[in-house]
């Protein structure tokens, strides 16, 4: 029976003995799993929709008001999309910009044929933009051992201006704010959010934008315990119809259903119950050697880094056919018949 691969399941295994790490170096062993995870992850083998593990369905509504979503720290893009059960492009930030591209932000509020399209836009700092600036930036810790740890907020002040500070004599931008119980305020108004760091925490950090009149807050972002900085990927979904309703004045929901289909990236394993992005643990070890072998200082060592990647990379390939089949392909066009192209007697330009 297959299982979710955790930290404690690589540590337990081959994995650091191969290394020649103890099983109780827990520092040494998460380098080198999170090295082998990212180099799998990053490898040019791994194609458009890459390994499995890799890929997961979500699910999420928007409004023609609000068009876009902030997608969180586990997804990297995403690779298909519905709205309302009818598939859409997605296209990268290029696209717009391209002679025969769609243009940049065609925007079209008519209920209408027009055609849906996602674009992905520049990484955003916190799922919901700054509103009504300037605010105070307000942050909430759930675990009280994290009293006394900083945070680094960066932006822009009430005048526009980019907000400097000093910290232990080191010019730094932004601003830093010690965590307080049950909240720690900025001391200075945001016009504007550029960047957000954290210290590695026990618990979760909420992120508030505060009214300096009305103390009204909003939350911005919530931040978990290992993550240090925020970047999000953002997708703006250009001519969202009105509504998924078939009449559109029958309903009085205003929001759109989109599934889609998104490409995962690595959150670090950083203790025994953290999950594993790769779920092939013989892969895992194999491009754990790879990374040693491309580490060590002797001639024949390049070539032996690149025979372990070589045979992650048939693993990985494998576990692919073995959940998914090889002979059942989402979409069979065979206009030649069934024989392989090498097969069939055509001309290739």
């Amino acid at each position: 029976m297959s299982q979710r691969l955790r930290g404690y399941d690589v540590r337990i295994s081959r994995f650091p003995r191969l290394l020649g790490l103890c099983q109780g170096a827990t520092t040494e062993v998460w380098e080198y799993l999170n090295a082998a995870q990212r180099r799998l992850l990053y490898a040019r083998e791994a194609g458009e929709e890459s390994w499995y593990g890799t890929f997961a369905e979500i699910a999420f509504t928007l409004t023609q008001d609000v068009p876009y979503v902030t997608l969180p720290r586990e997804i990297a893009r995403l690779e298909l999309a519905t709205v309302c059960d009818n598939p859409i492009p997605v296209s990268n930030e290029f696209i717009q910009y391209l002679q025969f591209g769609n243009g940049r932000l065609r925007k079209n509020r008519r209920c209408g044929p027009e055609i849906t399209e996602s674009v992905t836009r520049n990484n955003a700092v916190t799922w919901t933009d700054l509103s009504n600036a300037p605010q105070y930036l307000r942050a909430y810790i759930s675990d009280d051992r994290d009293i006394g740890k900083r945070t680094l907020l960066q932006g822009t002040d009430s005048n526009s201006n980019v907000i400097y500070s000093t910290d232990n004599l080191i010019e730094v931008t932004g601003i830093f704010v010690a965590f307080e119980s049950p909240f720690a305020t900025s001391t200075l108004t945001f016009n504007s959010i550029s960047g957000i760091q954290k210290d590695t925490t026990y618990g979760k950090v909420d992120y508030y934008q505060v009214d300096p009149t009305t103390g009204e807050e909003v939350l911005l972002l919530t931040m978990q315990p290992s993550e240090t900085t925020a970047s999000y990927r953002r997708y703006y979904f250009n001519n969202l119809p009105c509504t998924c309703c078939p009449n559109p004045s029958a309903s009085t929901d205003s929001s759109v259903d989109i599934t889609a289909i998104a490409k995962l990236d690595l959150v670090p394993v950083t203790c025994d119950t953290d999950y594993c992005l790769f779920q092939n643990l013989e892969a895992l070890i194999h491009e754990g050697q790879s990374i040693g072998y491309d580490e060590a200082d002797t001639a024949s060592a390049k070539q032996m880094a690149i025979n372990e990647h070589v045979q992650a990379i048939r693993l990985l390939n494998g576990e692919l056919g073995h959940f998914y089949g090889l002979q059942a392909p989402a979409v069979n066009f065979a206009p030649f018949g069934s024989a392989r192209l090498e097969r069939v007697n055509i001309g290739m330009v």
